[in-house]
């Protein structure tokens, strides 16, 4: 049997490297499929506020295209005096702030049913044991687990509230909302943001401390309502609106009017006690997850 000789000559590699991806995308993509399975969830929780979204976008379209002295197609001359009548009371800017209000129910049921079991049922199941076994730190898996229960939420509050933004730039005559109202958009999409934000890393942190996924909904829904409820019963005996701030969607409802330059005679405290609130709720969210991460990482 004869030998065989190589002869090749190494030769420089002339392609390009595939940028290296985030370590946390792999865990993300995965439970983005996971949910993504379950059809009749997404159904009822996002057809809802995108229904109200596209409500409020032909509300918009139709104030704008009324005070132009156009008549929208179709519509009956009692509609269009109706038409006008409502664009002469309601400004968009309060349309807009009025779906945020109302989005923000919508996207805490969606974070809180695609968030509040992501660490829970990994350590019940014990597939923690698996992730952090793999080169993958703490923080990968935070950021993994909280950019899911965020995607979910831009979903229900974000998205539907730049179609709205959109049909307001798009209707206005000579694209004025954009030029004399940009602000408004501005202020809506950081409130959707801070928003998702925020609850996001309560969802994650009030569940990591629970056993199960039914638990952990109804101890997130509690904390929302139960502040809510403190909040309003002090207000109703003391009269003072600074009581209110023990409620979280007070505090959400203050910075919304606050970003979007709405009047609101209840919620008129100073809406940097309201960044305190929600900064330091969110501070604290923060610690317990890393303290329950570690003892996690720990028992892996």
């Amino acid at each position: 049997m004869s030998a065989t000789t190589h002869t090749e000559i190494y030769r420089r590699f002339t392609g390009q490297l595939q940028p290296a991806r985030p370590a946390f995308k792999p865990l993300y993509d995965a439970r983005l499929r996971l949910a993504s399975k379950r059809k009749l969830p997404m159904l009822l929780l996002f057809v809802p506020p995108w229904i109200s979204g596209i409500v409020y976008s032909f509300l918009v379209y139709t104030k704008f295209t009324v005070e132009s002295g156009g008549v929208v197609t179709g519509m009956s001359p009692a509609a269009a005096i109706g038409g006008a009548f409502m664009g002469s009371l309601i400004e968009v800017h309060r349309l807009i702030a009025s779906f945020t209000s109302v989005s923000i129910f919508f996207a805490l049921l969606a974070i809180n049913w695609y968030g509040a079991g992501l660490i829970c049922e990994d350590r019940r199941a014990g597939a923690h044991l698996l992730y952090f076994s793999r080169p993958l730190t703490r923080r990968d898996y935070l950021l993994a687990h909280y950019a899911t229960a965020c995607t979910f939420g831009l979903l229900a509050v974000l998205l539907p509230c730049l179609l709205i933004c959109v049909v307001a730039v798009f209707s206005s005559p000579d694209y004025s909302f954009l030029t004399k109202k940009w602000d408004v958009i501005l202020g809506a999409i950081a409130y959707s943001l801070i928003y998702v934000a925020v609850t996001s890393v309560i969802v994650l942190a009030v569940p990591s401390l629970s056993a199960r996924k039914t638990y952990a909904l109804a101890a997130v829904f509690g904390l929302y309502l139960g502040t809510q409820a403190l909040g309003m019963a002090m207000w109703a005996l003391q009269r003072d609106s600074d009581y209110l701030l023990l409620g979280l969607p007070a505090n959400f409802f203050r910075l919304a009017n606050w970003l979007l330059s709405k009047q609101d005679p209840v919620h008129d405290w100073n809406p940097w006690y309201t960044v305190a609130v929600l900064g330091g709720i969110s501070l604290v969210s923060l610690v317990v997850i890393a303290s329950r991460l570690r003892r996690m990482e720990v028992v892996a």
